[in-house]
């Protein structure tokens, strides 16, 4: 990272990035073509005999996808250049201010706005059963938000600012186990988007630093309201008379509810071409793990069905929060008076990524006196808007609500208290863990005439 950085300036890896591009696709289509020019014919004749290698007709197309995208990363190289993001402070503050600024060649398309997204990663190195290690990456917190670009001489200045917590870990050096801050920025542009990843070197801050930060900060940054934005439009928010109401509407979640519904789909149709050509031969243990996944494809299905189909509406006022959710049309109430609330709670609610982007959305959970949750919003993105929207909820309240006290200790830190299965559950858990043993054992028993015969000709 630090070949990154000269002075302040924190450079992206743009360059690099459309290179490992052209040589991943380079390789992959060279290797495609070679296999299809010798091996066709073995190619459809296993497409033939096993219907489920029909999944290798689309890696031609993976191919000519990689090579778009190896254009697309080429072309915004020698567009944008080097473009690197300026902090001030230098390095970020974990507990402080994220600060600076990004210049940019001016466009002749007016831009409204350049999302900004600041993550802190977890990434570690983690093994299986087999002591094969792989990389994984956890997003421990992120917030999204639009800034204004202004002119800047033949220039476009975007500047910039987030405020992390102090509860989150500074940069550290690249290891098996270590955290780092990355930063993507994007911006609609006709043709090629402006779309780059930046990793920033993040330090801890005393509260003296923090108060010589504030106290010399200049204010050039022009943070756009988010409900005014393409960041983040939910929920809808009514004041009236009676109250706050906060509507989430249909179809909120329509990215995450695509990829359920088409996980869900790809799993059921490769499961019915794989295990089809297995029944003949252990046919309870095949049709076994045939049902558990086309059960878990099910599931997918409904469940990105269901982020479609619903709408949630939260109604507040001094008397308590009441939740109206529709589902298909069917309506769930709750309510939950005033007095009953220990405390509004974010959390993370659900995570994406695509190629080096990282998406995190939050909810809202109210907390009651007998250590009970209930969701009142989701689909939040970016920390600092979900917060924002706790902050209205609260308000709403009135200025005389003040926390209740939990009655018992099943609630700590937002989180209730585990409790036991109930017999019929872990009853139930217990049969389908040796649901495969007792199919296995069943299919085997069926050759046992094949097997004593076998041994009384040869014995």
């Amino acid at each position: 990272m630090n070949k990154q950085i000269i002075g302040n300036q924190v450079y992206s890896q743009s360059k690099r990035k459309y290179i490992q591009a052209w040589l991943v696709a380079l390789i992959w289509n060279i290797l495609m073509g070679f296999a299809i020019v010798k091996g066709h014919q073995r190619i459809l004749e296993a497409i033939d005999t096993y219907p489920v290698f029909y999944f290798f007709v689309s890696f031609p197309f993976i191919g000519i996808w990689m090579l778009i995208q190896a254009i697309r990363e080429t072309i915004a190289w020698f567009k944008f250049g080097k473009t690197p993001i300026t902090l001030d402070p230098f390095p970020g503050q974990v507990g402080g201010q994220c600060a600076g600024y990004l210049l940019l060649p001016h466009f002749n398309t007016p831009v409204d706005q350049v999302i900004f997204t600041l993550s802190c990663i977890h990434r570690y190195s983690k093994r299986n059963s087999k002591g094969e290690s792989s990389w994984r990456e956890d997003v421990l917190w992120q917030d999204r938000a639009s800034f204004k670009p202004e002119r800047y001489g033949n220039l476009t200045r975007v500047s910039f600012q987030f405020n992390p917590p102090t509860d989150l870990p500074a940069s550290e050096q690249e290891s098996e186990d270590y955290h780092f801050w990355q930063i993507h920025v994007h911006m609609d542009l006709p043709g090629v988007d402006y779309d780059r990843i930046f990793n920033l070197p993040m330090e801890t801050v005393s509260a003296e630093q923090q108060a010589t930060t504030n106290r010399y900060a200049t204010d050039r940054v022009t943070r756009l309201p988010h409900q005014q934005t393409s960041v983040a439009r939910i929920p809808v928010i009514d004041t009236g008379a009676d109250g706050l109401q906060l509507y989430f509407g249909y179809g909120r979640s329509k990215g995450m509810a695509l990829f359920c519904f088409i996980s869900g789909v790809l799993l059921a149709t490769f499961g019915y071409y794989f295990f089809s050509g297995l029944t003949d031969f252990l046919p309870a243990t095949t049709t076994l793990m045939a049902a558990y996944v086309g059960l878990i494809a099910f599931i997918l299905c409904l469940f990105g069905i269901l982020l479609i189909a619903n709408s949630l509406t939260i109604e507040v006022n001094l008397m308590g929060i009441r939740k109206k959710q529709r589902i298909f049309g069917f309506l769930l109430e709750e309510f939950i008076n005033a007095d009953d609330i220990v405390d509004i709670v974010t959390e993370q609610q659900a995570s994406s990524s695509s190629g080096n982007q990282k998406r995190v959305w939050y909810r809202l959970k109210v907390l009651t006196t007998k250590g009970e949750e209930m969701e009142i919003g989701d689909s939040l993105e970016g920390q600092s808007y979900a917060e924002e929207i706790r902050q209205t909820i609260i308000d709403a309240l009135g200025a005389s609500w003040r926390p209740a006290k939990a009655e018992t200790s099943s609630s700590t830190n937002g989180k209730k208290a585990k409790k036991p299965l109930p017999l019929w559950a872990r009853v139930i858990g217990k049969i389908f863990s040796y649901s495969f043993i007792i199919a296995f054992l069943y299919d085997i028993a069926g050759f046992f005439p094949e097997l004593r015969a076998f041994l009384n000709i040869n014995f």
